[in-house]
């Protein structure tokens, strides 16, 4: 919460590693220091270093009273990979210390460790293959919650994550696209999730700016000790160029769960407009997501928008605004706003800083409804030095 992002606290902060787990989490805090792709066939190394100073306002995650402290995150991480036109693999990890100044009792000095390896292939022209495998570990799991924002106290978490994928061209006007994800989340003292979800779409080219085609999503979860869910999406889309550079893309459907037909469909909508220095995006999405520490799937809607650009030569800004409703079998609304500045001081050397508030109204447990703000305001240093090994 899968873009996105992305999102506070960190899937992919200030980290070079690039992308751990999906992005898309509109939810989190995204800062990504400036790195240099590889761009030509061989190996590299892409260490990095970044020191921040945080304000947290709420650093367990509860309602008022809140408890606020300072803390210092030091974060190491390498990414390696070797590129090639046939074939690429992309590894990373990075681990975060964080140094609290009044309860010392939360430091520790790998509150976050995230690793990764991404394999593709192009064996043939038409066909794309990949395989993205990613772990996850925090002792924040409201970081996770990628599609619901909602948040969670301070306990240990885990996600694995497999993603295999594929795109085949069958002819310049036919594409077809699938994926498969596994994702295991566990929680200490609390339910163990596996989700499987298939992902299969046709998407078929009706002329110079307009793409159709059904698609189908299906998923299941498993939770540790209670009643597993099933459900069934049968989709169409469609794409349309407004603009050389704007794109609006919509999709949905019924959707089935342990047979029955679901009050909201399946839907998602986006639009998204390139700028000279920038892109602006507004998205819209429905689906079930699995929460950490629910026994069930829950139904969940999203409203996510993003405006990224460069003011100046090397100094750049990004506002992330979101809204995340939470309708069954629990009633939440969560209010997000990300706002980001960034500035590449040398080749090495950025600067950022970036506020997070978040509003959660309602409740995981259901017996009464409560109010949980948060406020992060952070300052970092990040140091990156892209190496060519050839």
């Amino acid at each position: 919460m899968a873009g996105h992002a992305y999102i506070p606290y960190w899937l992919r902060v200030v980290f070079v590693a690039g992308v751990l787990l999906p992005s898309a989490a509109p939810a989190q805090l995204i800062l990504i220091p400036p790195t240099v792709a590889p761009a030509q066939t061989g190996y590299y190394l892409t260490p990095a270093l970044s020191v921040t100073e945080v304000y947290d306002d709420n650093v367990f995650y509860t309602p008022s009273p809140r408890t606020q402290d300072f803390l210092t995150r030091i974060r190491p991480g390498l990414k390696a990979g070797y590129q090639s036109a046939p074939l690429t693999v992309e590894g990373g990890y990075a681990f975060d210390s964080e140094i609290y100044s009044r309860h010392s009792e939360l430091t520790d000095a790998q509150v976050r460790q995230q690793g990764s390896i991404e394999l593709k292939a192009t064996p043939i022209q038409v066909l794309t293959l990949s395989l993205p495998v990613s772990y996850f570990q925090t002792r924040t799991p409201t970081e996770l919650n990628l599609q619901t924002g909602l948040a969670v106290g301070r306990v240990r978490a885990e996600r694995y994550t497999a993603n295999p994928a594929f795109t085949y061209r069958y002819d310049p006007l036919t594409t077809a696209k699938g994926d498969y994800t596994y994702a295991k989340d566990l929680l200490a003292g609390g339910i163990t999730i596996d989700s499987h979800i298939l992902n299969l779409a046709l998407d078929i080219r009706l002329s110079l700016r307009d793409t159709v085609g059904p698609g189908y999503v299906g998923r299941r979860f498993e939770f540790s000790g209670f009643p597993s869910l099933t459900s069934h999406a049968f989709t169409l889309g469609w794409s349309h160029e407004l603009t050389p550079l704007t794109t609006f893309t919509l999709r949905g459907g019924p959707r089935l769960t342990e047979g029955t037909v679901d009050r909201l469909p399946e839907a998602s909508a986006a639009i998204r407009h390139k700028l000279k220095s920038g892109q602006l995006s507004l998205s819209y999405a429905s689906t079930l997501a699995t929460v950490f520490g629910l026994a069930t799937a829950a139904t969940a809607q999203g409203i996510t928008a993003t405006a990224a650009m460069e003011l100046l030569p090397k100094l750049q800004l990004s506002a992330a605004p979101a809204l995340y409703t939470v309708s069954e079998p629990l009633k939440a609304t969560v209010y997000v706003m990300n706002l980001e500045v960034s500035y590449q001081l040398t080749k090495t050397l950025a600067w950022g800083a970036a506020y997070q508030f978040s509003l959660q109204q309602g409740t995981l447990s259901g017996s009464r409804d409560v109010d949980i703000l948060h406020n992060i305001f952070l300052i970092r240093l990040t140091v990156t030095y892209p190496v060519r090994v050839d």
